[in-house]
């Protein structure tokens, strides 16, 4: 994982996020400059760690051999043959019927 190339690029991520979230108390009316922006400024940065901890999450698996191999399965436990399903799936399944 390049860990430059990452901070540039969500560095840019950041920055887009700052300016919607200083655009949107400055277009607040006086008087309502919490009330009328501070959704918006939630809104900005909600989606800001969403898309920062995917691209982090995407830089780890496209940096990891294994993935780009094509055996990479982040549900899957060592020693697991991921075609066979436990009991304790079974049970969850009869429980619902």
């Amino acid at each position: 994982m390049d860990r430059q190339k990452l901070r540039r690029d969500l560095q840019a991520r950041v920055d887009a996020a700052l300016d919607r979230a200083i655009d949107a108390v400055a277009a607040a009316p006086d008087g309502r400059w919490i009330d009328a922006s501070e959704w918006a400024v939630r809104a900005a940065f909600q989606e800001l760690m969403g898309d920062c901890f995917q691209a982090i999450v995407q830089a780890k698996v496209d940096a990891d051999p294994a993935a780009n191999a094509g055996s990479f399965s982040p549900g899957r436990r060592a020693g697991r043959d991921p075609a066979v399903q436990g009991r304790a799936a079974r049970r969850r399944a009869d429980r619902r019927r």
